[in-house]
């Protein structure tokens, strides 16, 4: 139960609420008690035996119930039997509406504790995900992120957070209806002590089951939504290429194999009730033979007392079996739990030194000292040294998987480096304060990335305090303020998921529109024309010129006509830099840059 305790640990700010929900159920525990035991009186006022008295021998009754039972011989005597029975039944309502009112109060608690801790995971989890490298989401499956942030969340909010009430109040009313039996007869008590345990062992067993059988469903069901979200993400590919087939096939046997675990897991929580029942059943049964036999001996337990044990025992039962079901209950929520765990206990690596330094900009370079990185022990950059002055522009060129989207993500820490070490103005970037280091880059890459909000909102993510003037000067900069302002809605419009309901150049440009309102000293462009047609790749790049000016650049490129006039060419194969210059010394070099160059009949 150690995860459970885990998980509860979401309430630890809320303890005067939970304080409150137990005072609350344990007033409605109290007023259950006293509503039923008010059925020894009402024996007495209904077959006229008022003669009977309580002993004073404590075996045969508690101090509560000899006094409710005193004063019904009074009225008895003193008023009649209908007149007590009169009163009897205005009290009857008065406890029962008492009993309810606080139950409900309880229930009030417990309403925002359970949403609450739910909404503390939710938060959680999203704060990680903002927090983790890029190297968890290259491992990562997306399906299996989002079927952990939706389907497992929800099942530890059905299962363990729907269980709290259970798990908060039948302990209670438990405890209290236990006191009360122990009070009328504590050799029958010890009895069903004895007998009990049998029955929480077996739902235990059931439980352990439940457990494992829910963690392989819940693994199965994050493999459904992976298959789901790749194929609507890439239905294009798969109607041109007529695979619907295959992929039908693929999903029908994960959607099956999830089918499987899931009735298994079915069957086993629904064998959970009858096995309750029946076990309660053979519980009784063996109360009744042995409390019958304490009556029957007429010294231990009288028979008034007797149906009141077994009506408060019964009473008993069901907050037993409701405790013993949100045990199972749980199980099923605690495996979820445990692949919400792998997200929030996942290897940040990207750390910050502690009392990292703050940096707003740089004087003088940025130097590549004998830099090495690996994917999982694949090298990808071997012993690279290169250095940038400050407003230096650097192409970075060569065969695909040589390494160069690499070697920019390494500057604002999306990865690590493995040996060797990156620094700034002479400091190594580990160095600073993490946030403060990636304010230093403006990324413009091949995949415009734009989320489904407005054209403001979108801009606004590169300086959440500019004002309508920046935003314009920004737009006219990257040569997308006249197709905003020929939309309906202008600034307000709503750009569609990822971006869709704009052409791709009309998307890159935003993006360098976002980028120049970021105003930052230094620009990565990964591939940024590279999926434009010719006019709109006339448009983007006009507007990379203007926002390269004054800044230090870094540009990935497969098209060798946008770089020819940059400062300093990198060619880069094989995770090693092979040649460096301008265009047209690496020409005179006649090595690898003239070989790409003349490939693309560039000469």
């Amino acid at each position: 139960m150690k995860k459970f305790f885990e998980i509860l640990r979401y309430l630890s700010p809320y303890k005067g609420r939970i304080a409150l929900n137990l005072s609350f159920n344990l007033l409605n525990a109290a007023f259950s008690v006293v509503s039923f035991s008010a059925i020894v009186p009402f024996l007495k006022i209904l077959f006229d035996s008022q003669e009977d008295r309580v002993s004073d021998d404590p075996a045969m009754g508690n101090g509560m119930l000899d006094k409710l039972n005193h004063s019904f011989e009074v009225i008895i005597r003193e008023e009649g039997p209908k007149e007590a029975l009169f009163v009897f039944s205005l009290l009857i309502v008065a406890l029962f509406l008492l009993r309810n009112i606080f139950r409900y109060l309880a229930q009030h608690q417990m309403a925002f504790l359970r949403n609450v801790a739910v909404r503390d995971i939710r938060r959680e989890i999203y704060h990680k995900l903002l927090v983790l490298p890029m190297a968890y989401y290259t491992d990562e499956r997306k399906g299996q992120i989002m079927a952990r942030f939706t389907n497992d969340v929800s099942e530890v909010e059905w299962s363990v957070m729907g269980a709290l009430e259970a798990l908060f109040r039948q302990p209670v009313m438990i405890l209290i209806f236990l006191i009360t039996l122990l009070g009328i007869s504590w050799q029958l008590t010890i009895f069903v002590l004895i007998v009990l345990p049998v029955s929480g062992f077996i739902i235990g067993r059931i439980g352990k089951s439940l457990k494992r059988t829910a963690k392989k469903g819940q693994n199965e069901l994050g493999e459904v939504v992976t298959s789901l979200e790749e194929t609507v993400g890439g239905i294009r590919i798969v109607k041109g290429f007529t695979a619907e087939k295959i992929f039908a096939r693929h999903f029908n046997k994960v959607n099956d194999k999830h089918f499987g675990l899931m009735v298994r897991l079915f069957r086993k929580q629904y064998l959970t009730s009858p096995i309750g029942e029946t076990l309660s059943a053979i519980t009784i049964a063996m109360i009744l033979w042995f409390g019958g036999n304490l009556v029957l001996e007429g010294d231990v337990l009288n028979g008034e007392f007797f149906i009141l044990y077994v009506v408060i025992f019964s009473q008993m039962i069901s907050p037993a079996r409701a405790l013993s079901e949100s045990f199972v209950r749980v199980q099923r929520g605690l495996s979820a739990s445990e692949r919400i765990d792998q997200v929030l206990k996942a290897d940040e690596q990207i750390l910050e030194a502690p009392g990292a330094k703050s940096i707003k900009g740089f004087k003088k370079s940025i130097a590549f000292k004998n830099v090495t990185f690996d994917y999982g022990g694949e090298a990808v950059l071997k012993n690279i040294n290169l250095e940038v002055q400050q407003g230096e522009s650097i192409a970075l060129v060569g065969p695909s998987g040589g390494g160069k989207s690499t070697l920019v993500d390494l500057m604002p820490r999306f990865y690590d480096v493995i040996d060797g070490s990156i620094e700034i103005d002479g400091q190594d970037i580990r160095d600073f304060k993490v946030y403060e280091l990636r304010g230093l880059f403006g990324i413009v890459s091949q995949q415009s990335i734009l989320f489904n909000d407005s054209i403001r909102n979108n801009l606004l993510i590169g300086n959440e305090d500019a004002d309508e003037k920046q935003l314009i000067d920004a737009l006219h900069t990257a040569n997308a303020h006249g197709f905003v302002i020929s939309l309906p809605e202008g600034l307000d419009a709503n750009v569609g998921e990822a971006g869709n309901r704009l052409s791709g150049g009309q998307k890159q440009r935003l993006s360098i529109a976002r980028a120049i309102l970021n105003d930052p000293p230094v620009m990565i462009f990964d591939e940024a024309t590279s999926a434009l047609d010719t006019e709109s790749e006339r448009l983007v790049q006009s507007a990379l010129d203007r926002l390269m000016k004054g800044r230090t650049s870094f540009i990935i490129a497969h098209r060798l006509s946008t770089v020819q006039h940059v400062d300093r060419i990198v060619v880069i194969d094989k995770g090693e830099i092979v040649e460096t210059g301008s265009h047209s010394e690496l020409m005179e070099l006649g090595g690898l840059y003239q070989r790409l160059v003349e490939l693309q009949d560039l000469s």
